[in-house]
């Protein structure tokens, strides 16, 4: 072994601490870009590969009335058309004992399982749905706790009927139950005509185009949408989906763009300790590179030794967190693809993410120690051999003084040492004060990013003014409906709106839709119980004609101004032109829902005919507590269903329970900002206890002096720890305005990124004092280990320390 690799392995073996706090420093960052990047390498690529997978169709269209096959074959005539598929889906009601209240369900049929041709299918287990059994989709089966054997109780002409599950299947177009999804079943054209679908008639088309481009296949559903209507069918939703990458990639491209920011900061900030780590260790070192250059040693030479040492660490680094990121990528990307029903078993590793942590673990830390490390080697011998060290010139400026005249006034001698310590090494107190700064500001902004989206929910959600909405499946009595719900105690307010399908036209042509599809909303002009957030125009008041407020993105994607006139095909309805009054934005839509087209409800009525009528019913309870509202939303069910006036089980929900559903999407982008928030604040306690620890080495002399003249082992404890302390309150003081001014544009982005708008912002202010807890906590903890070296550094061995 060279004399320079004995050097470094000196400096390794003897200084265990520094060692590894140097390593899991710069592991800690690793660590995060590993399980980062590669988890959003792994998570869309799995999302993309799984939806391939599936020879998915590019536009799928739900019917308001049955087909049949000869009208879907004259379809695929439409150019442009490569084939069609029909399939049925309806709304189902169902319970798994007799005692227990009827869910909503949704019921599948596809002509022949065994050679689908779009959107496909996966039995997972048991066998195919026949006419006397069914299947259960897998992601159903699981959050419903409905297996195999299982008997489901379903609603048949006001009859109840036992089917057994005798399958399970995988679907890659069902809507997540954690996000509000209702179970999925499935039965053959045999087992359909019990829910009274004739065999041969179909309310659903799968249509894929040749060549594939988004124009193209929004072009064949125009043509198709204007064909059906003239034989007087509508079309109730179009859900489109690009053939290469997965439809849930919105509900996770903003969050991993925020995660990989936080993990480059995360890998910056400890890097910033391999610079804090290298600086103290030539300083500690400064004598010996002046002898190594006395007896000939290079400037070149001491480069090597210095960073050789930082190379071995970030080696360490590396063989630590590749394994540890890899699990951790792996193990997210599985359960985040469950939750969008894709197997994903096989343990993999991203190769982006290998060649990150590399990078991120050697070239990364040997820049980082590099100006320490020269500063260093570029001492003449003289010089080294005559210094104390790097910095240690305390006093000898006016803030120094300023620190000594406090600390002498408020602290007793002990503890005024202990802050003078603290600005001793300016360079090294800059370093961790960055660290903990760093971690302080990302989890205030973390915290803020968490609060505003919960407060932008909030803001949208409380512009719905009713405790429960009710969809009926066909046009009710406006008299009929209100005056059975006056009977009924427990509500204080009802409003019965117009619900139909449109299809947007500007001149004659039909425009790109921003969902699914587009339903024209008739409301009272003088509704109290919504008003979206208008952004351009106004909303309605009393007297206003033919007017409509659009959704934000149809406006943008057709360019559609406020004073624009568009023609809105109502199908079998007819047609009418409207004059566009306002563009409104919303923050939580079900991606599964149409996009509303809000009029004014005697307008809706004048154009559509159906004047006194309504489809969908929304109620304020007298008492709006969650008891009240469950108990009268089932109450009301019942009531309506009695007198057959059917509900649409899709349409049929309380607001708790659909704040529940859009805090659960919520609350896996705010739990991955936490977790990686956490990864940053163990990285600015580990800075703080490599800065102390440093200190108690540098400080083994004075620490014997103090000893020697009656110094107890808690008062040099005390004196480390209350530095640690020090450190972290003044850290917390900086990071405080520092997140308050940098957290509203990162809320911005993150806005944009999910919903292509700005965050309602809220400064989460309950953090702060939860932080100053947390620093304070970790300060502590940090000092603890270097406290007890010091204490335990005896006086002979102090006094001969070199």
């Amino acid at each position: 072994m060279s004399v320079i690799w004995r050097k470094v392995w000196f400096d390794l073996w003897h200084n265990k601490v520094r060692t590894t706090l140097a390593v899991l420093s710069i592991a800690a960052g690793v660590f995060a870009i590993g399980a980062v990047f590669g988890m959003v390498d792994q998570l869309l690529s799995g999302m993309d590969r799984a939806h391939q997978a599936i020879t998915p169709s590019h536009v799928t269209m739900a019917l308001t009335e049955r087909i049949d096959q000869n009208t879907a074959d004259r379809l695929k005539n439409i150019a442009g058309v490569e084939d069609i598929e029909v399939s049925n889906s309806v709304t189902i009601r169902y319970k798994l004992k007799p005692e227990d209240e009827w869910r909503a369900g949704l019921l599948e049929m596809r002509d022949d399982y065994e050679e689908q041709t779009y959107d496909t299918l996966q039995l997972k287990e048991g066998r195919w749905p026949e006419k006397d059994n069914l299947a259960i989709e897998r992601l159903s089966s699981q959050f419903f706790d409905i297996n195999i054997g299982d008997e489901v109780i379903f609603e048949l002409d006001k009859t109840d009927r036992a089917l057994p599950v005798t399958g399970k299947v995988r679907s890659g177009m069902v809507e997540p139950p954690q996000f509000g999804g209702n179970a999925m079943f499935f039965t053959d054209a045999q087992g359909l005509e019990r829910f009274n679908i004739p065999a041969g008639e179909f309310n659903e088309l799968r249509v894929r185009v040749t060549p594939y481009s988004a124009e193209l296949a929004r072009e064949v559903a125009s043509e198709i949408k204007d064909r059906l209507g003239k034989e007087g069918v509508g079309v109730a939703f179009t859900f489109y989906q690009d053939p290469q990458e997965h439809f849930g990639r919105i509900f996770v491209e903003g969050l991993t763009l925020v995660l990989q920011i936080l993990a480059v900061i995360s890998l910056i900030m400890s890097v910033i300790l391999v610079t804090n780590t290298m600086t103290a260790l030539i300083t500690q070192q400064i004598n010996q590179i002046g002898m190594m250059k006395a007896i000939g040693g290079s400037t070149g030479v001491i480069l090597k030794i210095y960073l050789a040492t930082v190379l071995i660490y970030g080696l360490l680094a590396f063989l630590i967190s590749l394994p540890l990121g890899a699990w951790v990528a792996f193990s997210i990307t599985q359960w985040f693809l469950n939750i969008f029903n894709i197997d994903y078993e096989v343990f993999q590793i991203s190769s982006r993410a290998i060649i990150y942590q590399a990078v991120a673990a050697s070239l990364i830390p040997a820049l980082a120690a590099l100006w320490p490390v020269l500063t260093g080697a570029a001492m003449t011998v003289r010089a080294a051999i005559a210094t104390y060290g790097i910095g240690g010139d305390f006093g000898s400026n006016w803030l120094d003084r300023t620190v000594e005249r406090i600390g002498n006034r408020l602290l007793t001698s002990a503890y005024a040492i202990a802050l003078g310590n603290m600005f001793r090494r300016k360079g090294r107190l800059a370093l961790t004060q960055l660290v903990l700064v760093g971690a302080g500001t990302m989890f205030l902004i973390v915290m803020s990013l968490s609060a505003s989206l919960m407060y932008t929910l909030n803001t949208d959600l409380n512009r719905r003014r009713f405790d429960i909405r009710l969809g009926f499946d066909d046009p009710q009595r406006q008299n009929r409906v209100l005056s059975m719900l006056r009977s009924t105690p427990e509500v204080a307010e009802a409003e019965l709106w117009y619900e139909t399908p449109a299809a947007i036209l500007k001149q004659g042509q039909r425009l790109k839709e921003a969902g699914i599809g587009t339903n024209i909303i008739g409301i009272p002009a003088a509704s109290a119980m919504y008003k979206p957030l208008v952004i351009v125009g106004r909303w309605f008041q009393p007297g206003d004609g033919r007017v409509i407020v659009i959704n934000k993105d149809t406006a943008d994607d057709n360019q559609i101004h406020v004073g624009d006139t568009v023609t809105l095909n109502l199908f079998e309805l007819g047609d009418a032109e409207w004059q566009v009054i306002g563009i409104y934005r919303t923050i939580f839509n079900d991606p599964f829902d149409a996009t509303p087209i809000y009029a004014p409800l005697q307008a809706v009525a004048a154009a559509t005919k159906q004047y006194n009528e309504g489809t969908r019913l929304h109620v304020r309870t007298t008492s709006r507590t969650p008891e009240t509202i469950e108990a009268t939303f089932i109450k009301l069910k019942n009531m309506f269903e009695d007198r057959e006036m059917e509900i649409n089980n899709f349409e049929a929900s309380t607001m708790i329970q659909d704040r529940a559903e859009a805090e659960s999407q919520f609350s896996i982008t705010t739990t991955m900002l936490l977790a990686l928030a956490i990864i940053v604040a163990l990285v600015g306690g580990i800075g703080l206890m490599g800065s102390l620890s440093i200190g108690v080495v540098e400080r083994t002399r004075e620490i014997g002096v103090m000893r020697a003249i009656g110094a107890r082992s808690r008062t040099i404890m005390g004196m480390f720890v209350l530095e640690g302390i020090l450190q972290g309150l003044f850290s917390w003081l900086l990071a405080v305005p520092l997140s308050f001014v940098v957290a509203r544009s990162l809320a911005n982005a993150l806005g944009q990124v999910m919903f292509d708008a700005n965050l309602d912002y809220q400064y989460d202010f309950s953090a702060v004092l939860i932080w100053l807890v947390i620093i304070l906590l970790i300060s502590a903890l940090a000092s603890i280990l270097p406290a007890r070296n010091a204490t335990q550094v005896s006086v002979r061995e102090s006094l001969a320390y070199v």
